[in-house]
C-alpha cells in the first residue's frame, strides 16, 4: 500500500489500470482465438448497432486506418457485415453478422469473470458508482460506447 502524502497523478493510475485490464481482457479473449481490439470493434457494434468504419474508429477510439484493417479482418471471418449505406451509397456501414453476435455471447462470462478479478476490492455500490464516474469521464473526453452520445451518431 502507498504511504506516502504524495498521491500518484491519476493519469499514471488510470494508465496502469487500463494497461492491466487489457491485459486480462485478452487473456480472457485468447481461448476465443480473438484478440483485444477485434473484441473491442464487435463490442462496439453490438452498442451501437451498426456504424460507419469513422464512426466505429471514433467511438472505440481507434485509429481509423487501424480499425480499417480490423474491420477487413472480422469481414473475412465472418464476424462483420459490411454494407452499402442506405442513403449515402457511396458509403458502407458495418454490422455484426449472426456469428459476430454468437462469438461475443460466447465473451460475455469470460469478460465478466474478467472484470470481477480486477473489481475484487470494490462491493457492488462502489463497482456502480466506480462505472458511473468512469462513464463521465469517458463521455467528457467523447468517447462514445454506450452509442447515447448525439456526436456518436454523426
Amino acid at each position: 500500500m502507498h504511504t506516502s502524502h504524495e498521491q500518484i497523478p491519476m493519469s499514471t493510475l488510470l494508465a496502469s489500470l487500463g494497461r492491466d485490464a487489457t491485459a486480462r481482457v485478452r487473456r480472457a479473449m485468447r481461448p476465443l482465438g480473438l484478440g483485444g481490439q477485434q473484441f473491442l470493434v464487435l463490442s462496439q457494434l453490438r452498442v451501437l448497432g451498426q456504424a460507419s468504419q469513422a464512426e466505429l474508429a471514433d467511438a472505440a477510439g481507434i485509429d481509423r486506418s487501424n480499425l480499417a484493417t480490423l474491420a477487413n479482418e472480422l469481414c473475412e471471418s465472418g464476424f462483420v457485415v459490411r454494407t452499402r449505406h442506405e442513403l449515402d451509397r457511396r458509403r458502407y456501414v458495418l454490422r455484426l453478422s449472426t456469428a459476430g453476435e454468437r462469438l461475443l455471447r460466447r465473451t460475455d462470462g469470460a469478460v465478466s469473470a474478467a472484470d470481477d478479478d480486477l473489481l475484487t476490492p470494490l462491493d457492488d455500490t462502489q463497482r456502480a458508482q466506480l462505472h458511473g464516474l468512469l462513464r463521465l469521464l469517458a463521455d467528457g473526453v467523447n468517447l462514445c460506447p454506450s452509442g447515447d452520445d448525439i456526436a456518436c451518431a454523426e
